[in-house]
């Protein structure tokens, strides 16, 4: 019985040992910037993606200075499984810089979806995603989106399992998150015996996940809301930004004296609020503050400072929020002129009714310029910082009575980027079409860096009221 336990204990850690070492490849480092990842070692290798300033990522394959780059949890050390190369000397053993971004959006799909190669209904077959399940996309690419696994960090081509349609997608919630950790504690249970029996999964109904009150309570997912905002009094100098990076602008500056609320924390940042801001949500929020540095260069604020900001009542967000950041002003309501009508796939059609347009059309710009035999008129130039890179954005009126097509707009984007390329400076191109909101979110969005270009899309809804939709 003694060499039976023995025996056991023996195997128990030989399979610990083996883990350990399965994930003992390479090492940890952190970039101390943005950083492009490219599929070979060069700088001229094709873009693939790219790293957030403080980025954990695990390296290996140290060549010619540049590291093969994987997720910080990878099991696979081959140089065929990585997702990617950079440059060593950008990726240090101690993180210097923090500005995290998350990868993409996270989903849920309502309905099976398969995932292919690449976005098109005829190319080969990845995978099929089952309903209910979370995954993140990114890369749009028209009414396709690049699908990553849920628990994916790195924003890569090669990371990525494949591409599958936007359409059959729903943003996760709370909800969704919980019907997933139930999932997963219904197979454990079957799986151990000794493990009681949950009760069965509800049934996706109608391209709704739902869940039960039980299975919110018992949910093993981290918290979703966020802890309660504080009164805080400034000691020092605090800058707030407009977003959660020190590379953002500007927004205020605390004084020692100034009281506010912070919460929401994400990614090392507080929300900063008003002190008599009485409805905590990020659209209501001054702007964001590091978190170590508001808690170095603040105090706890005295309990006459919290009644007062209460009896005054909530702060008018026009004079505390910038402008950019004001709630936008109601938009007309795109009506159905008939009841929806659902089709056997699960997808809604309806016909839009664009009388709801018309009031508020403004008339289009005015082209002045001609390329690739379009009209167009450069809207806006201007010059900002984002993520400690510089870009050139270019705001372009394309006039066209016919809806440009994928190539066409890269053509004339590179005419563009052409023409206004600067070494270190990344150009952005936002094409406006015929009947669009030029002062709302752009129809195509065309990325280069000094080299070559990065990223093209299309956002298909921004033409919604439109001669094109």
């Amino acid at each position: 019985m003694r060499t039976k336990e023995i025996i056991a204990a023996t195997v128990v850690s030989l399979l610990l040992l083996t883990g350990v070492q399965a994930f003992a490849f390479g090492e940890i480092r952190y970039t101390d910037r943005p950083l492009n990842l490219r599929d070979g070692r060069s700088p001229k290798a094709k873009w693939i993606g790219n790293l957030y300033p403080g980025q954990e990522v695990r390296i290996d394959h140290l060549q010619d200075g540049w590291v093969a780059i994987y997720e910080p949890s990878a099991t696979n050390g081959s140089e065929a499984a990585a997702i990617g190369f950079s440059n060593v000397k950008y990726l240090k053993k101690k993180r210097t810089r923090y500005e995290p971004r998350e990868l993409g959006e996270l989903v849920y799909t309502y309905r099976a979806l398969n995932v292919r190669v690449q976005p098109d209904v005829k190319s080969r077959k990845v995978t099929t995603l089952k309903a209910g399940t979370h995954v993140r996309i990114d890369f749009p690419d028209g009414e396709w989106a690049r699908v990553f696994s849920q628990d994916a960090t790195i924003r890569s081509h090669l990371n990525g399992i494949g591409y599958s349609s936007v359409a059959y997608f729903k943003p996760a919630t709370a909800k969704s998150l919980a019907k997933t950790a139930k999932a997963q504690k219904t197979q454990t249970a079957t799986v151990a015996d000794t493990i009681p029996v949950v009760t069965e999964l509800d049934e996706v109904t109608d391209g709704q996940v739902t869940v039960s009150d039980n299975a919110s309570n018992n949910s093993t997912t981290a918290p979703l809301s966020a802890p309660k905002p504080k009164f805080v009094t400034a000691t020092s100098l605090i800058n707030i930004h407009d977003d959660r990076t020190t590379g953002s602008p500007l927004a205020k500056t605390l004084k020692p004296g100034d009281t506010v609320q912070v919460g929401l924390t994400q990614h090392g940042w507080y929300a900063v609020f008003a002190q008599n801001e009485l409805v905590l949500v990020e659209d209501r929020a001054i702007g964001y503050a590091l978190q170590s540095i508001v808690d170095k260069g603040t105090r706890t604020a005295s309990d006459q400072s919290r009644e007062l900001a209460l009896s005054v009542g909530p702060a008018s967000t026009a004079s505390t929020k910038p402008t950019s950041k004001a709630s936008p002003a109601p938009r007309p309501e795109a009506v159905a002129a008939s009841t929806p009508k659902s089709s056997g796939s699960g997808q809604t059609t309806m016909t839009i009714d664009r009388s709801g347009f018309t009031k508020t059309k403004k008339p289009d710009p005015t082209p002045d310029k001609t390329a690739h035999g379009y009209k167009y008129r450069v809207l806006e130039k201007s010059e900002t910082r984002q993520l400690g890179e510089s870009w050139i954005t270019l705001k372009v009126f394309l006039s066209t009575s016919k809806k440009p097509t994928r190539d066409s707009i890269k053509d004339f984007a590179t005419t563009l980027w052409k023409e206004n390329r600067r070494v270190t400076k990344n150009v952005a191109v936002l094409i406006y079409l015929p009947g669009m909101d030029v002062e709302d979110l752009a129809y195509g969005v065309i990325k280069f860096d000094d080299k070559e270009l990065l990223e093209l899309w299309v956002r298909e809804a921004t033409l919604l009221g439109t001669r094109f939709l």
